[in-house]
């Protein structure tokens, strides 16, 4: 296993955790008053399932549609993370907007990640 997959991993697993865990907290503010005790555990479960998706997926033996799945999250995880730290940064979008147009192209990326098929091409490990 690589640090290249490693970092892969553990940036899907953040992004992911930040995303479900915000989309879930503010969808479960209207019925429970302290949604972030719902919203934290959710994305925390959903971030360590992608970061086990990326490392398993990209190990040696995988079928390559299982490779191809996790280069996509890999993909997803990595622009998420870039877009919302070029958004709040360098742009200063506020919290909300900034979490919404990061999902956004970072949904996109790994939709075209899947379907151009770099993981026959190139892998995670190198």
């Amino acid at each position: 296993m690589h640090a290249r997959t490693l970092a892969v991993a553990l940036a899907a697993g953040l992004a992911t955790f930040l995303a479900v865990g915000a989309a879930v907290t503010e969808f479960a503010l209207r019925w429970i008053g302290f949604s972030l005790f719902v919203g934290l555990p959710v994305g925390f479960v959903a971030g360590v399932t992608a970061a086990a998706l990326v490392l398993v997926g990209s190990g040696d033996r995988v079928p390559t549609r299982s490779r191809r799945v996790a280069v996509a999250v890999g993909a997803y995880g990595v622009t998420f993370l870039l877009t919302l730290a070029v958004t709040v940064g360098a742009f200063s979008l506020p919290n909300s907007r900034a979490l919404t147009l990061a999902a956004f192209v970072a949904v996109l990326t790994a939709a075209g990640t899947y379907v151009l098929d770099p993981a026959e091409t190139r892998s995670l490990t190198g």
